[in-house]
């Protein structure tokens, strides 16, 4: 991996890392409370006291950028865990046992990508309602398509290797070859996977947020504190800013840590 890329990889990791730990630590943070309402302070701008400005029901918005964090990011964390967990146990069945199964698990895997995916999970959203645990299986349940592919592929690639052939001659089962043999040679592919899986889940969650198909309020989100802000952007403007550039900044890290990790697998390729 080349220095700008190691230090673009080293700079989104610190960014995740201190995001994630202002999120968790919110409640202890000498920051007023993201639910309080203070019609006093309605619409004030970034000043000591409420650093990012408020809302226009007086709430403070840091506050409530740190606590839409907490939802969103275990949102976002979760159902990309599970995307990526199913995408491989399935994309890595096919492709190590092939034939009628691979033949089949590929037609599953045509058939969801070739679904509306955006259209399929606000249908779901909408019949169902949303919280935090059905937001995480609504999409992570849906979302696996792309890991299933990569990993189909790979996983067929180095069943023919030498290092699988020569475990099979040992007498090693079908479980030990997978789980000790091509395993762990995927693991740089599935964080990879995880990284980029995250962005997609993210761009959806605050899209469903910005819509109003994400947590109800009085809950804080992206998505609905930028649906919020633009609403009053000529009048205060740091409330559609200030969380436009939270999510764009997390984006970009998120993207630029699963390039990071694509670099550095295909370096040690």
């Amino acid at each position: 991996m080349h220095k700008a890329a190691r230090s673009l990889t080293v700079l989104a990791v610190l960014w995740l890392a201190i995001l994630c730990l202002a999120a968790l630590l919110s409640s202890w943070l000498p920051l007023p409370d993201p639910l309080a309402i203070d019609l006093t302070a309605a619409l004030s701008p970034p000043a000591p006291g409420h650093w990012l400005g408020t809302d226009e029901l007086g709430r403070d918005l840091l506050a409530r950028l740190l606590a839409a964090a907490r939802a969103t990011l275990l949102i976002t964390f979760s159902a990309a865990f599970l995307n990526v967990a199913l995408g491989a146990l399935l994309g890595g069945i096919a492709g190590f046992f092939g034939g009628w199964l691979d033949a089949a698990m590929s037609f599953v895997i045509d058939l969801f990508w070739s679904v509306p995916f955006l259209v399929f999970v606000v249908l779901i959203v909408s019949i169902t309602g949303v919280s935090p645990l059905s937001l995480i299986l609504i999409i992570g349940l849906i979302n696996w398509v792309t890991a299933a592919r990569i990993i189909r592929a790979e996983t067929a690639q180095l069943k023919g290797m030498d290092f699988v052939r020569t475990a099979r001659a040992f007498g090693f089962s079908n479980r030990e070859v997978l789980l000790h043999e091509i395993l762990p040679n995927l693991r740089a592919t599935l964080m990879a996977l995880a990284a980029f899986s995250a962005v997609e889940v993210l761009t959806l969650e605050t899209g469903l947020a910005f819509l109003g198909l994400s947590l109800p309020a009085p809950a804080p989100t992206w998505g609905g504190l930028l649906a919020d802000g633009l609403n009053y952007l000529a009048s205060a403007w740091w409330m559609a800013i200030f969380t436009a550039t939270v999510v764009i900044v997390t984006l970009a890290a998120l993207q630029g840590l699963s390039r990071g990790l694509e670099a550095a697998r295909f370096a040690r390729n």
